[in-house]
């Protein structure tokens, strides 16, 4: 697995030769990917299902999110942010084990967002099960998540991709908008810097400690 560079650049993702791995060529597959590489700690599988224009979104009322409002989470960050959870570097201990389970079916639904065309445009609504184990600590995060997936020959492709070949592809599906849903999950929300056992908190929470 690599990842972020010395710099905090992303390192460009090899083809995709893991085995078990789903192809991003549905809207649901996209988020399996994205699901397998969370569950893997693999920084490549997840680089290569987000879209150039990724965004992603705190809860609203999640004061995690707070430094983030006139900076939105980019694809970068998030690719750094990831890097530092899977493997290290961050100010906080990398993940031991990761566990995230979304719902057993997964169902696109047309884009909801104005000017979105339902060809190319879809977004899928999902429960979140997530478990992350430290040396140091160990946390839980419950409620949902909301993701929007454009088809690969709408997408604006990132360059690292473009650098490996891929290009506009109406075969291939990618993740541009992640809204989290969780605030709303069971147990009181804690600053995530908490011994065992485990706590409740959102995935911002976690996306924030290891900005």
């Amino acid at each position: 697995m690599t990842g972020c560079g010395e710099h905090g650049s992303v390192t460009a993702p090899r083809p995709n030769p893991r085995g078990g791995a789903p192809a991003p060529n549905s809207p649901e597959n996209a988020i399996r990917l994205f699901e397998w590489g969370w569950d893997h700690r693999d920084t490549l599988a997840v680089a290569e299902v987000l879209a150039g224009d990724f965004r992603f979104f705190f809860a609203l009322g999640d004061s995690a999110g707070n430094v983030f409002r006139g900076d939105p989470v980019d694809r970068e960050t998030m690719l750094r942010m990831d890097y530092h959870l899977f493997i290290g570097g961050g100010n906080a201990a990398p993940a031991k084990s990761i566990a995230l389970q979304f719902d057993p079916k997964l169902i696109p639904q047309d884009d909801g967002r104005p000017g979105k065309d339902p060809r190319w445009h879809k977004e899928i609504l999902t429960g979140v099960n997530l478990s992350i184990r430290t040396d140091d600590n160990s946390w839980n995060v419950q409620g949902n998540a909301r993701f929007f997936v454009v088809r690969g020959d709408s997408a604006l492709i990132p360059q690292d991709l473009v650098a490996k070949g891929l290009g506009p592809d109406s075969t291939r599906w990618y993740i541009d908008r992640w809204d989290d849903e969780t605030l709303s999950g069971p147990g009181a929300r804690v600053v995530p810097a908490q011994p065992l056992p485990t706590r409740v908190v959102t995935w911002g929470d976690i996306l924030a400690l290891y900005r």
